[in-house]
């Protein structure tokens, strides 16, 4: 049976969501990055064995959910993830009452806890390795707030979408001021280490909380 005659005698859904799939792991695996050009549409479909309609399909899905581009006359490229269009959804979100400045920080602390309970389950040898790596960007200045590392920690979570939720939050939470009294050096990050290690919940809590709400 032919490619054309698989792919009609499949759910036609089914068929660019898997395609989208592909996209995903050949982007992975041919280490694109923001702003690199896709294969056109005929490359695609040969290269996946699909129809070029289905390709347009999963194209137009992934343009609606801001993920790639069409630049006329010059191709499909990748976009930046937080250029995307949940962060037209907050825009609105913030802008229809204060409240929701209060939600979007309530939603961003609840996603560093969790991801700092999730890290609970890691041996004390993997927690040790991620803090010498995280210690050892703090000496060289790649990292320079309480908020960098808490980057570094729900990103080592596991979970790449929270991850990837919390960025764009971060970037609407205008108060990212560190925890009240906790100053930012080596001897604070060790002391979030050995909270993690120790499980001390309160600690965590306060990390995680933001001052104007203590």
């Amino acid at each position: 049976m032919s490619d054309a005659s698989v792919e009609r005698s499949k759910p036609h859904s089914k068929i660019y969501i898997s395609i989208v799939h592909q996209l995903n792991e050949m982007i992975l695996r041919d280490g694109l990055s923001t702003g690199d050009r896709l294969p056109s549409e005929r490359e695609l479909s040969e290269r996946l064995g699909v129809g070029r309609s289905s390709v347009r399909e999963a194209f137009r899905a992934l343009e609606l959910l801001g993920l790639i581009e069409t630049r006329h006359g010059e191709g499909t490229f990748l976009r930046d993830f937080r250029d995307h269009r949940l962060v037209e959804l907050l825009g609105m979100f913030v802008i229809q009452d204060r409240q929701a400045e209060h939600d979007i920080m309530e939603l961003k602390s609840w996603i560093e806890s969790e991801s700092i309970h999730r890290m609970f389950i890691h041996s004390e040898e993997k927690l040790n390795l991620l803090f010498e790596d995280i210690i050892s960007r703090f000496n060289n200045g790649d990292l320079t707030s309480i908020s960098d590392v808490m980057a570094e920690l729900v990103q080592a979570s596991g979970n790449r979408l929270s991850y990837k939720v919390w960025l764009v939050l971060h970037e609407f939470d205008s108060n990212t001021q560190q925890p009240a009294n906790m100053p930012f050096d080596e001897m604070t990050i060790r002391s979030i280490q050995q909270a993690i290690i120790s499980k001390n919940h309160q600690l965590i809590h306060t990390l995680c909380k933001k001052p104007q709400y203590e």
